[in-house]
């Protein structure tokens, strides 16, 4: 039993070394190849930290209320989410602080590691939510005691295959920029899934929150609270009324906090975009560039769908669950977003991890 204990302490440890060094780690493969140039990653780092800090101040162009037409589609959109922005550009002024105040180490180089300590905390607690979802969705629904096998094996099962997703995401097919709206609105996401299954009043509270804050972070977010709904409808057969006010609650903040640009919403290229995007693949490139598009739509959507018809298990109503969420997800990142845009597809991969693990051990609502 000693052992085993053991085994999955170094399992959960390793995991979160990988998560605190992984954004270094995707500095280092993706912004360190420019030839002629003396000029490392943790240059660029530095000047990426700079220029974050600088989109956010009082004259910044994600505090302009108005529309440009001239900027890049879609990247206006992310005025509304100014409250997030405000949270991670405090978090990185002051790691730059610290960086810049100190003598003892190359300041670009710790103001990477800072940061990629901060992004990868977010990253481990991902881990952990996922972990600790799974242990206690085997418990519930288990028809004997678990046992220390069985978590040895559920944590081995979660560290290969988080770090698989987030290996193929950052690193094995990264296209596009830094997106923390993602890590941050799955973070959210699987919290507020452990929450809903646990059943308890109290944390319901928590819920909640985290469905006021999630559209604060990303439009998406609000189909956290589209949980709660579908959770007592699929497994209690009945329809929750509070459920229903729900979604009100979560769009509240988001409305008051960004009211002043709705009169945008409506235009092309702000939240939504009907025309081509330079150097990204939309469903346009479908008549301009087949062989672009179908690659685009192989590593983005073939390859998350080969899971779910592997692990499928027909009448399994907890699977169901998540499937539902999970198709709901990427139909709405197929209009949302562009369709080359991987990190995107965080949200429904760490969905169909636990849907995976659902099929694999057939664990089912009636076997409770």
């Amino acid at each position: 039993m000693v052992f085993k204990k053991l085994n999955i302490f170094l399992l959960i440890a390793v995991t979160a070394i990988i998560c605190l060094n992984l954004t270094r780690e995707h500095w280092q493969n993706f912004n360190n190849y420019e030839l002629g140039k003396n000029i490392t990653f943790y240059d660029k780092f530095y000047i990426f930290l700079s220029d974050e800090i600088e989109r956010t101040k009082s004259d910044g162009e994600l505090v302009s209320r108005t529309y440009d037409p001239n900027e890049v589609q879609l990247e206006q959109r992310e005025k509304t989410r100014w409250i997030f922005l405000n949270f991670i550009n405090s978090s990185i002024s002051f790691i730059k602080k610290i960086s810049d105040s100190q003598n003892y180490f190359d300041k670009k180089k710790l103001a990477l590691y800072l940061y990629s300590f901060f992004i990868g905390i977010a990253f481990f607690l991902i881990y952990l939510a996922l972990l600790l979802f799974l242990i206690n969705l085997s418990k519930k629904y288990s028809e004997k005691e678990i046992s220390i096998d069985e978590i040895f094996n559920i944590t081995l099962f979660v560290s290969f295959t988080y770090f698989t997703l987030i290996t193929y995401i950052n690193l094995g097919h990264f296209r596009g920029g830094e997106d923390n709206f993602s890590i941050f609105e799955t973070l959210a996401m699987v919290v507020g899934i452990l929450l809903i299954f646990s059943e308890k009043r109290f944390f319901i509270i928590f819920y909640i929150i985290i469905c006021s804050v999630s559209p604060l972070i990303r439009e998406s977010g609000i189909m956290i609270s589209g949980f709660y709904i579908l959770y007592h409808l699929i497994k209690n057969k009945k329809i929750n009324l509070f459920g229903f006010i729900l979604p009100f609650i979560s769009i509240t903040p988001y409305s008051i906090a960004n009211y002043d640009l709705f009169k945008f919403y409506t235009t092309d290229g702000f939240i939504l975009t009907t025309t081509p995007i330079q150097s990204q693949t939309t469903w346009d490139n479908f008549n301009t560039n087949f062989v672009g598009f179908m690659h685009a739509i192989f590593y983005n959507f073939v390859i998350f769908f080969i899971p779910i018809i592997i692990f499928f298990k027909r009448k399994n109503k907890l699977q169901l669950f998540f499937l539902i969420f999970i198709l709901l997800y990427f139909l709405l990142l197929s209009f949302g977003s562009v369709l080359d845009h991987i990190s995107t597809r965080f949200m429904p991969g760490c969905l169909i991890i636990i849907y995976s693990f659902i099929g694999i051990k057939n664990i089912n609502f009636n076997k409770h």
